[in-house]
């Protein structure tokens, strides 16, 4: 069974900026989805190695203007955990805490 079949949401291919506020420290880790659903992303950033699998933090994924027709990038903030990481990749796999659709959004 394809693993994509066995998955909740569908996911895109797309690269979008992220940002992972760690919420044990504050810290920020930037990054770049290298996939994206309504129940979680793969990440992958420079700064992989400082997030811990079980960590509570919160996603700001940035949106372009081509992607949701808004005139300026919009941010959608929300919960999530940092679920597995994957060091042949440098990122992590994050699971939402809530739908992306719900996430808070600003522009």
């Amino acid at each position: 069974m394809d693993l994509f079949e066995r998955r909740k949401y569908t996911r895109t291919l797309k690269n979008f900026k992220i940002k992972i506020r760690v919420a044990r420290t504050s810290k920020e880790v930037d990054g770049v989805t290298e996939n994206l659903s309504q129940g979680g992303a793969f990440v992958m950033s420079p700064s992989w190695f400082v997030l811990q699998e079980d960590e509570q933090a919160e996603m700001h994924l940035f949106l372009p203007p081509e992607f949701t027709g808004q005139k300026h990038i919009l941010t959608l903030t929300g919960p999530a955990v940092i679920r597995r990481i994957d060091e042949h990749k440098k990122g992590v796999a994050v699971e939402f805490l809530k739908e992306l659709k719900t996430f808070k959004p600003s522009l």
